[in-house]
């Protein structure tokens, strides 16, 4: 059981990192009762998880143009990824880079988090239905604080990758495209603006270049350290 007092900060070394309390649900969305993020786990998160690229000032016509560019490639992103993950046949996508940099960094935080991922999963009551739309509700928990950065995202596309391997394993492949449009849904209204001012699916791939060894290192503690925020939200997809 997580628990710590709500609305608690823990120092990071740089500052400080707000806990959530994340409200218990089964996943039908029934409400239950509060949960919080560990603090011994905060303590991973680095304040350079919330950097971004600077951004440049752009026209109406010019924000239309790039939100649909995003749109696109969101959907098309998110849902080549997830069938790959799940081992599922998928169209080749153009985002080679961005497909590339996703499966490395998932991967990393999939192999950290295994236990706790399938183990969270595992015990949703999945078969009965092919409503997905908790998905949304963990991906709203996960950012309920306002804090948006590439590591948080990262843990969310981590979780819809996992929970998309869950459902193919068990002859549920016609659901991996409805966990996908949930995620990109619920990216291109919420974060659209973030995602916009940080370059987009670009900005993710160079938020998590890794020129050396050093530097890999660092990106991926650094997205790693995204799953103890995450943590709660997919907790209360078990109570």
């Amino acid at each position: 059981m997580i628990k710590m007092d709500h609305g608690g900060k823990v120092s990071n070394g740089n500052g400080f990192w707000p806990c959530i309390g994340i409200t218990a649900f089964n996943a039908s969305g029934i409400a239950r009762k509060p949960l919080a993020i560990p603090a011994n786990q905060n303590q991973l998160i680095s304040c350079d998880l919330q950097g971004s690229v600077p951004s440049t000032p752009v026209s109406d016509c010019e924000e239309i143009d790039d939100y649909s560019a995003l749109e696109m490639d969101t959907r098309e992103i998110i849902d080549c990824f997830f069938k790959q993950f799940a081992g599922l046949s998928h169209s080749k996508c153009v985002k080679k880079q961005v497909v590339s940099t996703m499966k490395r960094v998932v991967d990393s935080l999939v192999l950290k988090h295994e236990i706790t991922y399938n183990g969270m999963i595992s015990r949703l009551n999945l078969d009965e239905t092919d409503d997905m739309s908790f998905v949304t509700t963990v991906a709203k928990e996960l950012f309920s604080d306002g804090i948006t950065n590439w590591g948080r995202i990262s843990s969310l596309l981590a979780f819809g990758a996992v929970l998309s391997k869950h459902l193919n394993d068990r002859g549920r492949s016609h659901c991996v495209s409805l966990v996908g449009e949930r995620i990109s849904s619920y990216l291109l209204t919420d974060q659209k603006d973030w995602l916009l001012r940080n370059k987009s699916w670009d900005g993710f791939v160079d938020f998590f270049h890794v020129p050396d060894t050093e530097a890999a290192v660092r990106n991926t503690l650094m997205a790693i350290g995204s799953v103890a925020t995450f943590g709660a939200a997919l907790a209360y997809l078990i109570r």
